[in-house]
């Protein structure tokens, strides 16, 4: 009637268990996470979020990008 396991497990097993979790986690991350990618193929943001190189978001202008002068992309609207 307790909660704690009724034997120990020993090392191998334990090792055993955490490798199958973190090989199933770990697949799971690398499927949840999309990526966005500029034209070299480098990723550079996440999939759901305005490109900050050409200032589209699902093929519509969202941020006025400038060039030169170190600006930073200006928000037009959300």
């Amino acid at each position: 009637m307790t909660i704690s396991p009724q034997q120990q497990l020993s090392k191998v097993r334990g090792r055993k268990r955490y490798s199958a979790w973190l090989k199933l986690n770990a697949t799971r991350l690398k499927n949840s996470v999309s990526l966005q990618y500029n034209e070299a193929g480098e990723a550079i943001a996440l999939a759901h979020f305005a490109s900050p190189i050409t200032g589209e978001y699902k093929g519509r202008k969202v941020l006025r990008v400038k060039t030169g002068r170190g600006k930073t992309p200006t928000k037009i609207r959300a």
